[in-house]
């Protein structure tokens, strides 16, 4: 019964989170046709500047290190790689929401610093739903391709038994016991500063610049961190 009432008093878009990733997890995770590699869930590390990075799931294979974000969206998904923001349409109504491949870019940019800059580490986004079909970008899959996504990925990378346990130890190490609350509020504390003008990955200047495409916001340590920003209307 406190299980139940645990559950109920979450907010729905949580619990829908928390479901998507258990989902993925047991993907990753299965009870047969199991393969050598190490997953860390719900991984929280701080950066230099104080900045925390919940991180869903890690997955380190002897095919790469995976860095992946869940995502549990139910409409039609509309946006690409580049945009700040994608567009959600259900019910015929649309909702502005965050683009996830941004949110990894800041979760690997990390990850390749406590690594060294050693190892390629690959975003993948998944949607639980399965509704990826309109966005069209390789490494944003339905969660029922994950298997088949991760088994013949082919970057030319080998990882042996032994690094992949030096990745999974390294990783641990730097896990950062925080509570959600405290999470939040640093999230919180991360949007302030970006509109201070700091960039929220490394702590740059955040710079207005000329692009193909017109004027946008850039860090001023490019290209060691490639973060950017459309100008706001």
């Amino acid at each position: 019964m406190g299980l139940l009432r645990k559950i109920f008093k979450k907010p729905l878009n949580n619990l829908q989170g928390e479901i998507g990733e258990f989902k993925v997890k047991r993907k990753l995770n299965p009870l047969i046709f199991k393969v050598n590699h190490k997953l860390i869930n719900n991984l929280t590390l701080m950066d230099d500047f104080g900045h925390t990075h919940q991180i869903d799931h890690i997955e380190i294979r002897n095919n790469g290190i995976f860095c992946i974000e869940t995502k549990s969206y139910k409409g039609l998904l509309v946006g690409n790689e580049f945009s700040d923001n994608w567009t959600e349409i259900f019910y015929n109504k649309k909702y502005q929401i965050k683009n996830p491949i941004k949110q990894n870019k800041s979760h690997i940019y990390l990850l390749n610093q406590l690594l060294h800059y050693k190892y390629n580490i690959n975003s993948v986004i998944v949607l639980t739903n399965n509704n990826a079909k309109n966005l069209n970008i390789n490494y944003v899959i339905n969660l029922k391709k994950l298997k088949k996504y991760l088994k013949c990925f082919n970057d030319n990378t080998y990882l042996t038994d032994d690094e992949i346990n030096n990745i999974y130890n390294t990783l641990l190490e730097n896990k950062m016991n925080i509570s959600n609350k405290e999470h939040i509020k640093n999230i919180k504390e991360t949007q302030k500063n970006l509109k201070k003008g700091i960039c929220p990955r490394c702590g740059g200047t955040l710079l207005l610049r000329d692009g193909k495409y017109g004027k946008f916001i850039g860090c001023s340590n490019y290209p060691k961190c490639s973060f950017t920003k459309k100008i706001d209307n």
